[in-house]
């Protein structure tokens, strides 16, 4: 299809989609994963930098205990998040070498990145906060309001060599790393196993199959695919993804690097494939307006067969009131053009960061060290099912069977990801 022959009303919903979406690419990194464990040291020993000596780590004790604040991503549907993070500061406060405490506060998405950006600009951040990575973290470490904390890492070999390779790629900026990733995400395509078998279709393997499949979907009455547009960075990514499909890591490479244009024609191409999907009424009636919970919902309610969306959905999709928790597979975009390779969408998730007005930067650093210990990252796995950003060995036994297929698409992978 050619830009010539689109139809007004699809070019009008076409602008509308990349408008949205189109400066989201801007925030751009690459992370890889790996596996291994490393036996843990605890995280209330205090951490010593290159310029330290051990007397000068041992902070002089005081009557009053050094208070510090945190601030983290959060909501109801987060529990087993909250919950780690609860038993963390209890397990800090309990007994450190510092002389202090921390205290937390959690917010919403959008109320987090209002009040990140608030206390940021009037030099009140907390002590530690929760950030992404990529082009979310770059302005505050440019406007020198976040810690380096590389050398705290390297000065502690056992705590960095927790961690898979590459997963301070996202978070590292002229050269220094600011921020420690305690899980990472990968977007993909959840499918509803049973509505694929009831009406015969076979999990593409093909973009050209990927449209059958949605032709299929809409003459028995199914949405094919639930992606919203209402929070932009949902249609974003899954644009982006679409991008991956036609001009593979070249075009992301080169995105970034600034050696391609915004106007490389792969980017159109892609374009004209998400208009397709518009066009034959691939997502769901009001998909302009719907928030992430709202697609959700549609795939977790079975009016869906398929559904775009990162990692961090798998608890809410796994559970006893979605009835789609039994029925659920899950399968990468299939690329348009085979020489493309099979790119995925990925990032490193729950990054902790430390404030540059951080009262204790060494305290600072042994409490964010306390989420990497394998009780944590166990917890991420088990409980709130969470790709971890560790090397701890799990226990497929006590991984929900979507945690498991979940990994699948990516261990048939080229393994290499473009960050959302």
């Amino acid at each position: 299809m050619g830009l010539c022959n689109i139809t007004k009303k699809g070019a009008k919903i076409m602008k509308k989609i990349l408008i949205r979406m189109l400066a989201l690419f801007m925030a751009l990194g690459i992370a890889l994963a790996g596996c291994a464990q490393s036996p843990p040291a605890s995280a209330t020993e205090p951490l010593a930098t290159e310029a330290q000596t051990p007397e000068q780590t041992q902070p002089e004790p005081t009557a009053e205990k050094t208070t510090l604040t945190a601030m983290f991503l959060g909501s109801s549907q987060d529990q087993p998040v909250v919950d780690i993070i609860k038993s963390q500061t209890d397990k800090f406060n309990s007994g450190n070498a510092y002389n202090a405490e921390f205290v937390f506060e959690i917010y919403e998405n959008e109320q987090y990145k209002t009040k990140l950006t608030t206390v940021m600009a009037s030099n009140s951040a907390p002590d530690v906060f929760f950030t992404w990575s990529a082009g979310y973290l770059q302005p505050f470490v440019e406007g020198d309001k976040v810690h380096e904390v590389g050398q705290l890492l390297d000065a502690d070999h056992e705590w960095k060599g927790r961690f898979n390779d590459g997963v301070f790629g996202p978070v590292t900026y002229s050269g220094g790393v600011y921020a420690v990733p305690h899980g990472q995400t990968l977007a993909v395509m959840f499918y509803n196993t049973r509505l694929f078998s009831e009406n015969g279709v076979p999990v593409p393997k093909s973009f050209d199959e990927l449209k059958a499949a949605c032709e299929t979907f809409l003459a028995a009455g199914v949405t094919p695919i639930s992606v919203t547009v209402k929070d932009a960075w949902i249609a974003g990514q899954f644009l982006q993804q679409l991008v991956n499909g036609v001009g593979g890591i070249s075009l992301f490479n080169g995105t970034v690097d600034g050696s391609l244009r915004w106007d490389d024609p792969r980017y159109i191409a892609a374009g004209e494939n998400l208009l397709e999907l518009v066009n034959l009424g691939a997502f769901p009636d009001g998909y302009l307006g719907m928030t992430n919970d709202e697609g959700r919902d549609v795939f977790a309610q079975e009016k869906a067969a398929m559904y775009y969306m990162d990692s961090w959905d798998m608890g809410m999709l796994s559970g006893e009131d979605a009835p789609v928790s039994a029925n659920i597979g899950v399968f990468n975009i299939p690329a348009d053009d085979p020489a493309a390779g099979n790119v995925a969408i990925g990032d490193v998730d729950q990054c902790l960061a430390i404030s540059a007005n951080c009262k204790s930067i060494d305290a600072a650093a042994a409490y964010i060290k306390l989420f990497s210990e394998i009780e944590a990252q166990e917890a991420y796995a088990y409980s709130a099912d969470y790709l971890i950003s560790t090397k701890t060995k799990l226990d497929e036994g006590r991984l929900t069977p979507l945690f498991v297929k979940h990994q699948q698409p990516v261990q048939g992978a080229d393994r290499r990801y473009s960050v959302a």
